[in-house]
């Protein structure tokens, strides 16, 4: 049974003072807090936002010495107090309602107590991403939504939020999730390279762990996330595009059960449907059909000369967006 007391949470961020604020101030709003809450700052200028909320919160903000998402975090995992057994996750981009601190504790300690596997994590539900539809286009794609939470043999991970029930899944989200602080421990992340975005993290590191432990999305636990992904410019498009399509064929490359040609089929519908809301009228789009497609390429070529997919992942780091 955990307290608390016996919960910390982690969020990585760099140069966004105001959504750190939202972050916090949702988190101050909570009817309970957590034990430990640490600012894992890639920027070094967040400390002025955090004393704001060192009243009412146990907030530090922690300055990393390498900037990127999965190094800020693991950074901060040295910092945990020694009382913590469950770490919390959030992007900078979420916020949570007064009662999650109190859904988060109730859930954990019922969910341990199930039989079978151990619990790995759970993931929040967060309530305003968009409900995908199914389609005969998803299903020629290998891109159908049917399943909630499993992960195709070309690596798409089926969404699983807004979730209307509890339950097991094979993936989960990076970046609103509670994880037992053993699992993070035995299983160091295996991307230990920056990364200025880190699309398919999520899915690198928690698939593996579906073998051994259990894993859910929690439907009560809801967050929003605030995505701000509309608002990306044609460049940015690119970068997000060629981003998301190397990542995953990393992915891939790691599992001898997903296949190169299943991938490669599927990342191809995704380019031509953002292709056609391009041609709509959406820089956005046309950005990351250009971005998938030299994804495509690179990825293609790497298969071709057996390359090192972890080569061509790290090439990411040095590319701005």
């Amino acid at each position: 049974m955990i307290s608390p007391q016996q919960i910390a949470v982690i969020c990585p961020t760099k140069d966004q003072p105001e959504k750190v604020k939202r972050l916090l101030g949702s988190l101050a709003a909570s009817k309970i807090k957590p034990g430990q809450i640490i600012i894992a700052d890639g920027g070094h200028n967040l400390k002025p936002v955090v004393e704001q909320f060192q009243n009412r919160l146990k907030v530090t903000c922690l300055y990393c010495p390498e900037p990127g998402q999965i190094l800020q975090r693991n950074h901060a995992h040295q910092h945990l107090n020694n009382d913590v057994s469950v770490v919390i996750h959030l992007d900078d981009d979420i916020t949570v309602g007064p009662d999650f601190m109190t859904l988060v504790v109730e859930t954990w300690n019922r969910e341990c107590r199930r039989p079978g596997k151990p619990l790995a994590g759970l993931s929040f539900n967060l309530m305003d991403l968009p409900q995908l539809r199914n389609s005969l286009f998803r299903e020629a794609f290998f891109l159908s939504v049917n399943s909630a939470g499993s992960v195709s043999r070309g690596g798409y991970a089926v969404p699983f939020c807004p979730a209307d029930q509890d339950r097991d899944v094979s993936w989960l989200l990076g970046g609103a999730t509670a994880w037992s602080r053993d699992v993070l421990i035995q299983h160091p992340h295996p991307l230990s390279f920056p990364t200025r975005w880190a699309v398919c993290e999520d899915l690198i590191y928690s698939y593996p762990l579906n073998q051994a432990y259990r894993m859910m999305v929690a439907k009560d636990i809801t967050c929003l996330h605030n995505d701000t992904y509309q608002s990306m410019s044609f460049h940015q498009g690119i970068f997000y595009g060629v981003s998301s399509a190397i990542m995953r064929y990393h992915f891939i490359r790691q599992h001898d059960e997903m296949k190169t040609w299943v991938w490669l089929w599927m990342t191809i519908g995704v380019a031509f449907g953002n292709l056609v809301k391009g041609l709509m009228g959406s820089p956005r789009h046309l950005g990351l059909f250009a971005g998938g497609v030299e994804g495509i390429f690179r990825s293609v070529i790497c298969s071709m000369l057996n390359g090192d997919s972890k080569s061509l992942a790290r090439s990411l780091a040095t590319r701005k967006r």
